[in-house]
């Protein structure tokens, strides 16, 4: 019997995150509008999930050192957004020239993630 009060799954949404806290917190987020969400610590791990058929969309926390050349966000077939500390201006500038399709604050992430997720997700 299958749970007629659960949304339809909308794609694969793939998040590159250390922080567990936060990353369980934007995965319950996912889960509540519909999409299936993987959570990885790595950029190996992050570039492989990331070419999956059903992934709609990547996220990647910038708020510890990411290694944009290994993760590639210009790459995929489907966007990537960044968000990280709004007063890590150099962050903000690595996430833009490797390609991701949108940067915002920390504080913007946890007030528009459903926003972004409906502008930036291809389903």
């Amino acid at each position: 019997m299958t749970d007629s009060t659960a949304p339809a799954t909308s794609g694969h949404v793939v998040v590159l995150s250390g922080d567990l806290f936060f990353g369980m917190r934007i995965r319950t987020t996912l889960k509540g509008m519909g999409y299936a969400g993987t959570i990885v610590t790595g950029a190996p791990a992050f570039a492989a999930a990331m070419r999956e058929e059903d992934v709609v969309l990547g996220i990647v926390d910038f708020n510890r050192p990411v290694d944009w050349t290994a993760i590639a966000p210009g790459s995929y077939d489907v966007p990537v957004i960044a968000f990280g500390s709004h007063t890590d201006v150099e962050g903000f500038r690595a996430a833009k020239a490797a390609g991701v399709a949108r940067t915002v604050s920390n504080g913007a992430f946890s007030e528009q993630l459903p926003a972004l997720l409906e502008r930036y997700s291809r389903r």
